[in-house]
C-alpha cells in the first residue's frame, strides 16, 4: 500500500510539472495573454475538472509556473556558490543573465504575478506564496554569504525589483516600436541585459564594500 502511495505521488507530482509545461508553452506562443484553463487543458490531453483539481484558478495555475522559475533561478544560484571557486559579482551576473537568455517566460510572467497575488489570488495562497519565495530568497543568501559577506536578503530583494522594473520600462511592445521607430529611444537603452547587468554591478558594488564612507 505504501509503494502505491508513493507511485501515485509520483504521478501526481508529475502530471503537475505536465500541466505547468502546458501553459507555458501556450503562454510563450501568445505573449501577454494568459490562455484559459480550457486550452491549457487541451494542450497537455487532460479534462478540464481534472486541472481544476490541481489549480483552482489560471491565476494560481501561473503563480506556480512563477514559483518554479524561481525555484530553477534560486538551484542555479546554489549550484554555482557551492562550487570551491570564489564567486564574484560578475559570476553572479553571469548566473542571472545565462536563467533569463534560458526562461523567456520569467520576466513577462514575473512583471504580471504581483497584480495577480494583488488581485486575483486568494490571500492565504498569496501568503503561501511568498512564505515559499521569502524562503528560497534566504536560502539563497545562506548559500552566497561564504562569497559575499555583507550579502543580505534586503539586497537580493532590491536586485529582483531592478530586475522586473527595468523590463517593466523596456519591454517589448507597439509602443516601444513606435517609440523606437520615431528615434525617441536612446539607442543604449534597447539592450535590456546590457542595461540590468550595469546597474546591478553599481547596486552590488556599493552594498557590498568594505569601504567606509567618508
Amino acid at each position: 500500500m505504501t509503494q502505491l502511495r508513493a507511485i501515485r505521488a509520483e504521478d501526481k507530482a508529475l502530471r503537475l510539472e505536465a500541466i505547468l509545461d502546458a501553459a507555458e508553452r501556450l503562454w510563450l506562443a501568445r505573449p501577454g495573454i494568459m490562455p484559459s484553463m480550457a486550452e491549457i487543458a487541451i494542450e497537455c490531453g487532460l479534462g478540464k475538472g481534472t486541472l481544476y483539481l490541481y489549480f483552482r484558478s489560471k491565476e494560481a495555475l501561473f503563480l506556480a509556473l512563477h514559483e518554479r522559475h524561481l525555484r530553477a533561478f534560486f538551484g542555479r544560484v546554489a549550484e554555482r556558490a557551492m562550487q570551491e571557486r570564489p564567486m564574484t559579482i560578475e559570476d553572479m551576473l553571469a548566473v542571472l543573465r545565462r536563467f533569463i537568455t534560458d526562461t523567456p517566460a520569467f520576466l513577462p510572467l514575473a512583471s504580471l504575478s504581483h497584480g495577480l497575488l494583488e488581485r486575483h489570488v486568494p490571500l492565504e495562497l498569496g501568503f503561501e506564496f511568498e512564505q515559499r519565495t521569502h524562503a528560497g530568497l534566504n536560502a539563497a543568501v545562506e548559500a552566497l554569504c561564504p562569497h559575499f559577506p555583507r550579502i543580505t536578503l534586503g539586497l537580493m530583494l532590491q536586485s529582483y525589483g531592478m530586475i522586473l522594473g527595468l523590463w517593466q520600462l523596456m519591454r517589448p511592445s507597439p509602443l516601444k516600436a513606435l517609440m523606437q521607430e520615431r528615434a525617441l529611444y536612446c539607442p543604449c537603452t534597447l539592450d535590456y541585459l546590457n542595461m540590468l547587468e550595469t546597474a546591478l554591478r553599481a547596486l552590488w558594488r556599493g552594498a557590498l564594500s568594505t569601504e567606509t564612507p567618508a
